[in-house]
């Protein structure tokens, strides 16, 4: 109990759970040869055991601002305390507990059992965090406090083993988001500079990515949303880069137009009305498309109980960074292009370009040339699509390797203790042989 009271301090910790050992108690163990002898029946040493025990409430006393409440604490702490319980006087002489009864210690009926890796009988705990707080200083918190607990207060045949912390998850979450983060960036630079061949382009519009991110985060922050592996993989940054491929596409035609025509003369002409032009003919498309996306989103919003707290984060989440997307469309955008696009511009295409660009046309020839019969093909590929969609799942959550796994199997009601903590090691024997040398703790409950 007071290693729990020095681990609840720890700032950031809201309570502490435990499970497995035994849980001591002092039992009495009545004697009714001695019970016969007294004239006494169990029920009168229950009932001055009982009153024995009672908390006892007192008065109010009032001090400045404060008030201290007095009461009685009838606690029973040990054997000698129990032992010395009055039952009864007769003619002068008390009749106590340890005349009639033996007080021992002893334990409650165990209905479950801890084991961690080769130790089938361990005391479990389980350190629960306040909402909002931050896991990483919490944990480290903690760490000092189970360390200070090792050094200072704990006898030598008792250890604390940390086997799992939230620390695993975080980095495993922080890991796969800046994957696909990395790979969404990598993916849509390759595609914009196939398409467009010219790397401050694609510059331009890669950085517009990472930046929508971290507005995305900042609203959150100050919002005080957690920020959750679902909200965070469920940015599409398709969707976070048709404002800025518009503007930049539309920058670089003008600006190619404007070099044919000026020719050496266009690196000291001013750029600044044509940007302002360019980006000003296609801005409000941008700016309502964008609109349209977040509105699109209202109704996850609605949801409420465990969908409102799963997947709100996400509608934020995509709703911020779209915000930010259009944001530095409008505004950061144009100045990069300005900044960069300095040297004249020139339209370059590529293998890679030409042939889609020839996929294309020919089979929109192909297309225009049998009209029904394409109208047709895609109706039916909806129809197909909507049948096979009726009988899929939705999964909103990337892929994580935790690297835990959990494993649960269910006895009949009828199998007491001792049977289930055998079949139970069983178990962890061939889930060791299974993966040897690969399971870095084997911790396993086993209840009734």
């Amino acid at each position: 109990m007071g290693g729990e009271r020095e681990l609840l301090s720890v700032p950031g910790v809201a309570s502490i759970g435990s499970f497995g050992g035994e849980e001591k108690i002092l039992q009495i163990s009545v004697n009714p040869i001695e019970l016969g002898h007294y004239g006494l029946s169990p029920l009168e040493v229950f009932e001055a055991v009982s009153n024995s025990n009672i908390n006892v409430g007192g008065d109010i006393i009032q001090k400045g601002s404060q008030a201290f409440v007095v009461r009685g604490i009838g606690l029973l702490e040990s054997i000698n305390d129990i032992e010395n319980i009055l039952i009864e006087v007769r003619g002068g002489t008390p009749i106590r507990v340890k005349q009639v009864a033996e007080v021992s210690v002893g334990s409650k009926p165990r209905l479950g059992q801890v084991g961690l890796d080769d130790n089938d009988d361990v005391v479990q705990g389980i350190v629960i965090m306040l909402r909002g707080e931050t896991p990483g200083e919490v944990i480290g918190a903690l760490k000092e406090k189970i360390k200070e607990l090792k050094e200072r207060i704990l006898p030598d045949n008792v250890e604390i083993v940390p086997f799992l912390d939230r620390t695993t998850l975080v980095e495993a979450t922080v890991s796969t988001v800046m994957k696909n983060l990395l790979e969404g960036i990598l993916l849509v630079s390759l595609v914009v500079f196939i398409f467009l061949f010219n790397w401050r382009t694609t510059l331009i519009v890669a950085s517009v990515i990472p930046l929508s991110f971290l507005f995305a985060i900042m609203m959150l922050r100050i919002q005080g949303l957690p920020a959750n592996l679902i909200s965070m993989g469920a940015l599409d940054f398709g969707l976070l880069l048709e404002g800025t491929l518009v503007i930049v596409e539309s920058v670089f035609v003008g600006m190619e137009k404007r070099s044919q025509a000026l020719g050496s003369r266009y690196e000291k002409a001013s750029k600044n009305g044509l940007i302002k032009k360019s980006a000003g003919s296609v801005a409000p498309s941008i700016f309502f498309g964008q609109i349209i996306l977040m509105v699109a989103l209202f109704p996850i919003f609605s949801f409420q109980k465990v969908e409102g707290k799963m997947f709100s984060p996400l509608a934020f989440t995509l709703g911020y960074a779209l915000l930010g997307s259009l944001i530095l469309s409008l505004t950061y955008v144009p100045v990069m292009c300005r900044m960069l696009l300095t040297k004249p511009v020139k339209e370059r295409t590529n293998r890679i370009s030409d042939f889609f660009t020839g996929y294309v046309l020919k089979m929109y020839a192909l297309a225009s040339r049998y009209k029904s019969r394409t109208l047709i093909l895609f109706v039916l590929l909806i129809a197909v699509c909507f049948v096979r969609f009726m009988f899929w799942g939705t999964e909103f959550i990337p892929s994580m390797n935790e690297g835990a796994i959990y494993i649960r199997a269910n006895l009949p009601n009828s199998v007491n203790l001792d049977e289930s903590v055998r079949i139970t090691q069983e178990m962890k024997k061939e889930a060791e042989e299974f993966r040897r040398g690969e399971i870095r703790a084997l911790p396993n409950r086993t209840t009734q």
